[in-house]
């Protein structure tokens, strides 16, 4: 009598326990099904810092006949994936002209769009055409430029300094086309011409 009261027990016990072992696994499952769907129902954190870098790179700009026509150098460009833009640290950029001298302009930092065709030139920008047979050598500087290489256009908004020769030229914003050679001083325009000497 006692064994079969005991065996029932232990079955109602096994049974009671059996429950709530399956209670215990179905909360869990339960649990991990919430947050799953929580997470995915979650706002997506945007990517601030850079996805990835390149040191000491250089770009070149073919034009349509093979030849290059710009390249862009620097020690380290990273890549900013929120808007698929590019920041250079200490650029150097080069056009290339079998008709022109080469143009040199450096800067501490730029940056640029995805296809570099817009360069933003920050910090100590100094822009250096040498002479040639038709012009004087040009040394043009600002803190900000704008540079459409694709377009061999160049514009600013801060103050700039153009010294060609013993010539000195200052004004605020600046609007130049290398193709055609015109050269714009919006604003505050200073300038320094020494006298021709006469013979």
């Amino acid at each position: 009598m006692r064994d079969r009261r005991a065996t029932a027990n232990r079955f109602q016990l096994g049974m009671v326990l059996a429950v709530a072992v399956l209670l215990a696994l179905g909360s869990f499952w339960l649990l991990d099904v919430m947050r799953r769907s929580m997470e995915d129902n979650a706002p997506i954190a945007k990517r601030t810092d850079p996805d990835y870098y390149v040191e000491h790179f250089n770009f070149v700009r073919l034009a349509k006949n093979g030849q290059a026509r710009y390249h862009i150098a620097g020690e380290r460009m990273s890549h900013n994936p929120q808007d698929d833009s590019y920041e250079i640290a200490r650029p150097v950029m080069k056009t290339l002209s079998a008709q022109r001298p080469t143009t040199t302009i450096v800067a501490e930092r730029a940056l640029t769009n995805s296809d570099m065709s817009e360069v933003r030139l920050f910090k100590n920008v100094a822009m250096d055409r040498p002479a040639s047979a038709s012009s004087q050598h040009l040394r043009l500087t600002s803190d900000y430029m704008l540079v459409l290489p694709d377009d061999e256009v160049m514009k600013t908004d801060r103050p700039v300094e153009l010294i060609s020769g013993t010539s000195v030229l200052k004004g605020t914003g600046m609007f130049a086309n290398q193709a055609t050679g015109e050269v714009t001083l919006a604003s505050r325009v200073q300038g320094i011409f020494p006298p021709r000497a006469r013979h």
